[in-house]
């Protein structure tokens, strides 16, 4: 029961991070640079420091790689499929449905397995002392999709921030 407290904490933000992507994904988004770089900063030091992790367990090197590779081929689909609209007060993008859906299940759907398997597990069991990076890393499948939305966002984001300085200066 003590640890309801951070478990309720970190449901309501999987909750709002989940809602968020949902309604981005439906509808017309605006193409904001600082936010794009921000997120592929953000996106590249947490895959470096977790490919760094992943030194430790040698599988997760080849979960990674296949989820980068993954993350690629759904970033080389969502690419071909964004449609973009200039509007009075911006460049607004459209990504393809599909490719967010698959992308968003893959999230949702590894974190319910993942609540799942760890309710399963003893629950007083006391928390594994240690480096609490290790502790991700143990996981491959969690690893393999981590690395699917790292590749995903990465290229994808990079995508954006190239068309909208080719489509801001045509415009101009």
């Amino acid at each position: 029961m003590q640890h309801i407290g951070p478990t309720l904490g970190i449901a309501l933000l999987v909750g709002l991070m989940i809602y968020r992507r949902t309604k981005r994904t439906i509808g017309l988004q605006k193409l904001v640079r600082s936010r794009l770089l921000f997120r592929t900063v953000l996106f590249a030091i947490i895959g470096c420091v977790l490919l760094y992790a992943g030194f430790l367990h040698p599988v997760n090197l080849i979960a990674a790689a296949a989820g980068l590779i993954c993350g690629l081929v759904l970033a080389y689909y969502a690419v071909k499929h964004t449609e973009f609209e200039q509007r009075a007060d911006g460049l607004y993008y459209r990504t393809h449905l599909w490719v967010n859906i698959a992308v968003l299940v893959l999230l949702v759907g590894r974190i319910a397995y993942r609540v799942m398997q760890m309710n399963a597990q003893a629950p007083m069991a006391a928390p594994p002392m240690g480096n609490p990076m290790e502790m991700y890393g143990r996981d491959p499948l969690t690893v393999g999709i981590f690395f699917v939305l790292v590749s995903y966002y990465i290229r994808f984001f990079t995508f954006l921030l190239r068309k909208e300085k080719e489509l801001g200066s045509a415009s101009v």
